[in-house]
């Protein structure tokens, strides 16, 4: 971000953070009741601030007769209706207080659910995540040195760098402490495999984190090839699943631990996976989770179904009861760690495909999603292989956008990304369809006895 704040700014949000900071390693350890006091505070004051300063919940409540005072507790927020992604990609500013947040942040989602997001956060939203850091580095091998910042390699897209931009924005924002946070250098997934080898061997990380898909690429190669490969301490995936066969052959053949963090452009640090790789222990002191069935009626524990979740610390884009799009389950009792957080089966995302061009050319999924994601005007995409080297493209588009003038920006946007190795045929829907199991797709691939991976 271009911009400078004044030492005062900063002297107060660096204090700000040094007492977020604090302590934190040991809120995953809290007594339950102690957890539930913080929570319930944060949901009457966020159904406070909702109620009365964004469009949507201020609606909500007038037509429905609902008072703020009346919700006291995590359960009452279940009484409210769930949200999914389609509607607030539709109407985001009902979903946006005006009364104007100074110095907001927008993220991206990959849109590899087929919905990309664009939500906003505030100061302490941003920096209190910042701060839930803590509950994970100070076990994390490699995450800890005695003298200096680790070294952290990002293994991300173009469409990840918003988590390089977090960054920079916090570290203008707060002086952090010497202790906080890592060295961090940003790798490109969709770079060739030589270069990203090549730049992890220079730099010599002590920790990589990347997309579960994308760490699946790398050592897949490493295994194949037999390839020189700095090894770190620990690698750290988010956003979908490394395959269990690759994580259990970096870990039993290169004695490598390997770790899950499970985030949300809409919740930045909703778990993470501890020692004993049992389940996500959620942070639910700030994002309180429930699992519900398709009529969102909650399900008994190690029941799969819809992943519901509440941010109650961020007010620049307020979601209350919102439906993430994943599927899991919750975990009956507590984890043999010790912590107390409440937990979420570790297989809540899918591995994600890739798609074989054939000539030994693969492209990775969220290619499409950066193809498109820019594209004013358009709410929801799928890609279909209809052939190897073909692909039909349902788009569904706001209603009053120009179609034309979109198929041809997309016709550039496909042309930039995939160079002519591809053919695609845009078509325009009212919606999406579902899969057998009532999920939506972003990217469906022919079976491999088709031509398909």
């Amino acid at each position: 971000m271009d911009q400078t704040y004044s030492l005062p700014e900063r002297l107060f949000w660096s204090a700000y953070l040094f007492t977020r900071v604090l302590g934190q390693k040991d809120v995953p350890y809290w007594p339950p009741d102690k957890l539930e006091k913080v929570r319930n505070a944060r949901v009457r004051r966020m159904v406070r601030f909702a109620s009365r300063n964004v469009p949507y919940y201020r609606e909500l409540f007038r037509s429905r007769g609902l008072r703020h005072q009346d919700f006291r507790t995590v359960d009452d927020l279940y009484t409210l209706p769930v949200l999914t992604p389609l509607q607030v990609r539709k109407n985001p500013e009902m979903f946006r207080p005006d009364r104007k947040i100074r110095d907001t942040f927008e993220l991206v989602s990959s849109g590899t659910t087929g919905v990309p997001r664009w939500v906003h956060h505030d100061a302490v939203s941003l920096l209190i995540n910042a701060a839930h850091g803590e509950r994970i580095h100070h076990f994390y091998p490699g995450s800890r040195k005695r003298s200096g910042l680790f070294r952290e390699a990002m293994v991300v897209v173009p469409l990840g760098s918003s988590a390089r931009e977090v960054q920079k924005y916090v570290r203008k924002k707060a002086f952090f402490p010497a202790w906080v946070g890592a060295q961090r250098r940003y790798f490109s997934l969709l770079d060739d495999i030589d270069t990203l080898i090549s730049g992890l061997n220079e730099f010599s990380p002590e920790v990589i984190r990347g997309y579960g898909s994308g760490l699946n690429l790398l050592f897949e190669e490493v295994f194949r090839t037999n390839r020189k490969l700095h090894l770190p301490r620990s690698l750290v995936y988010s956003a979908d699943c490394m395959a269990p066969a690759v994580r259990r052959k970096v870990t039993e053949e290169l004695g490598l631990p390997v770790f899950s963090i499970y985030s949300s452009v809409e919740c930045l640090q909703l778990g993470f996976e501890c020692e004993e790789h049992r389940g996500y222990h959620l942070n639910e002191d700030c994002y309180p989770v429930r699992v519900v069935d398709d009529d969102y009626e909650p399900l008994p524990d190690e029941n799969p179904g819809r992943v519901i979740v509440s941010n109650l610390v961020n007010r620049a884009t307020v979601l209350l009861n919102y439906e993430l799009g994943d599927e899991g389950m919750m975990l009956p009792g507590r984890c043999g760690c010790g912590r107390t957080q409440s937990m979420l089966s570790l297989n809540i995302t899918r591995v994600a495909d890739r798609v074989d061009l054939g000539n030994g050319v693969q492209v990775h999924p969220i290619t499409f999603a950066e193809a498109v994601y820019k594209v004013e005007g358009l709410w929801q995409h799928q890609v279909v292989q209809r052939a190897r080297n073909e692909f039909d493209v349902y788009l569904v588009a706001d209603p009053g956008a120009e179609k034309s003038v979109m198929k041809k920006r997309l016709e550039e946007q496909f042309e930039e990304w995939f160079k002519g190795k591809i053919r695609v045929n845009m078509k325009f829907v009212d919606q999406i369809g579902l899969t057998s199991r009532g999920k939506q797709r972003a990217v469906v691939l022919l079976p491999p006895e088709e031509g398909g991976t």
